[in-house]
């Protein structure tokens, strides 16, 4: 097993994670995490996933302790073609 102490999390390759999907039964989870056209599938136990929940959890927290709360709201993208273009 993986000593959590000595993993340089800076030294590791890195995916930038734009979605996650998943589902459960009684016995496991499973997930994907999305990275453009790029899956990586998961499934663990409750146990462990209620572990990476309250981690996450913790994170997000002092994530927000640091820099302020993270606004949910979907960005505001205008598309290139607007509807005033069209009668031109």
């Amino acid at each position: 097993m993986i000593d959590p102490t000595k993993v340089d999390l800076d030294q590791l390759p890195k995916k930038f994670c734009d979605g996650a999907i998943g589902a459960y039964n009684k016995e496991v989870f499973t997930f994907i995490l999305t990275s453009g056209n790029s899956l990586d599938s998961f499934a663990t136990t409750p146990q462990i996933m209620k572990s990476i929940a309250l981690w996450m959890s913790t994170q997000l927290e002092n994530y927000e302790k640091q820099f302020g709360a993270i606004k949910m709201e979907p960005p505001e993208i205008q598309s290139p073609l607007q509807a005033a273009d069209l009668g031109k």
